[in-house]
């Protein structure tokens, strides 16, 4: 009888779980899914031009584990001359231990020589929570420790600790159409540090096509001499949701 009622209760405790993952994953199924974007943005700041964009999406999510990977690139040539070529990919991977609470582990990459640098590869792991205000309303917390490699134009690459946070609030004010805003900070040790907001819209079109709309602000406290430390790209994306 005992250990009749330890099978139910670690059975009740697995679909627990898997349905807090499934309401906190952006309503996605068990397994693959994700987005293919293309469409057109415009930036301001060091670069200033109406470019070529695309942004990608890959989610995975398996009872309390879930993955996803995020990919934006944009890109801009005119009469020879690359006004615009910035790429960032960024994965996640998430594993909720509590019903609120999860732990992750973040890889983020930026190419991007119009704000000065080479490169950024940030590696950080730490604990996020959520906060909810509503059914169609979350806050999701995150704090965060792992180490930056950077490339600055003109300047040599380094290494140094760093610490990240991150509050995403998501809005899905229907079943295919949401509002998101992200804002990221990462404090790096030798004072490089980097602030990020993302506002995005989402809008449903036609079946699995929607619409996405994005105003992306970028600031970096160290730049070499000629780049601008604001960095903004606004962007308009078809969507296709598989």
């Amino acid at each position: 009888m005992a250990t009749a009622c330890s099978r139910m209760g670690l059975r009740s405790l697995l679909l627990g779980l898997l349905s807090i993952s499934a309401a906190y994953a952006d309503h996605r199924p068990q397994g693959f899914s994700g987005d293919l974007g293309l469409g057109a943005s415009s930036s301001t700041g060091t670069s200033q031009a109406l470019n070529i964009s695309t942004q990608d999406a890959l989610y995975w999510l398996r009872g309390p584990w879930s993955n996803s990977t995020h990919l934006s690139y944009n890109y801009s040539r005119s009469d020879g001359v690359t006004s615009a070529d910035r790429l960032a990919v960024a994965n996640q991977t998430k594993y909720l231990f509590a019903a609120e609470q999860y732990a992750f582990g973040n890889i983020g990459y930026v190419r991007n020589r119009f704000d000065g640098y080479y490169y950024r590869l940030d590696e950080t792991a730490g604990y996020g929570h959520y906060l909810h205000f509503g059914p169609d309303m979350r806050l999701a917390l995150e704090a965060g420790v792992g180490a930056r490699e950077s490339h600055r134009i003109g300047g040599l690459a380094r290494v140094a600790p760093i610490a990240r946070f991150n509050a995403a609030y998501r809005w899905q004010f229907s079943k295919a159409a949401k509002l998101e805003e992200t804002l990221d900070a990462v404090v790096a040790a030798y004072g490089g540090n980097t602030y990020e907001s993302v506002l995005a819209l989402d809008s449903p079109l036609y079946g699995a096509l929607g619409m996405r709309f994005s105003f992306t602000a970028t600031y970096n406290t160290q730049t070499q001499p000629g780049y601008r430390h604001f960095n903004t790209l606004t962007a308009v994306n078809l969507v296709y949701h598989f």
